[in-house]
């Protein structure tokens, strides 16, 4: 995706809940196993898409594994523009933290550059993500679904972060399928 963002960006709507659906079912997938994982990199170089639309998540060399449900990492690891506020300020987090950077990568692709302020390096980065309103899609620019979609994976408190599955019930997403369901439902 990151050629995508090279490029300009793409604001078709039906492309990004294309690609954040299929990036939704991966994490959905890595979240629901046992043990439970992390990526902890998701962000546009990381997420490749072919011609057909097909999207795919790589680099799983950070990948973390949780022992439960329950459990906490605390390691400070992966691209620290795309970290989560929990994890760029150093506490415990979750596969919630994943949510996150994909609402970035998502926002990145739809505006052609990261959306967030970035001068200052790690401490303005931390400030930004802390003690300012999380990033938000211009009202008019973009649907009302895309835009609550967006909002919905960029809370900043990780408890009311919606998972990958509950997110997969999103109505922004609504119009999405795998080419495998769809024949199923034929």
């Amino acid at each position: 995706l990151q050629d995508i963002v090279d490029t300009g960006g793409c604001s078709h709507e039906g492309v990004l809940a294309n690609i954040a659906f299929r990036v939704l079912r991966g994490l959905a997938f890595l979240h629901g196993r046992s043990p439970r994982q992390i990526h902890r990199d998701i962000k546009p170089s990381n997420l490749l898409i072919n011609h057909k639309g097909d999207v795919k998540i790589s680099d799983f060399g950070i990948v973390r594994d949780l022992e439960n449900s329950l459990a906490k990492a605390h390691t400070f690891v992966g691209t620290l523009t795309y970290m989560s506020p929990e994890r760029i300020a150093g506490e415990a987090y979750d596969h919630k933290c994943d949510i996150w950077s994909l609402g970035l990568s998502i926002m990145t692709c739809a505006f052609g550059e990261f959306p967030v302020p970035t001068t200052g390096g790690y401490w303005g980065l931390l400030h930004q993500l802390r003690d300012e309103p999380a990033p938000t899609l211009p009202e008019g620019q973009f649907s009302a679904e895309f835009c609550d979609f967006v909002a919905q994976t960029l809370e900043k408190d990780p408890q009311q972060r919606p998972s990958a599955e509950e997110l997969l019930e999103h109505p922004f997403l609504s119009g999405c399928v795998y080419e495998e369901e769809q024949a199923q439902a034929q």
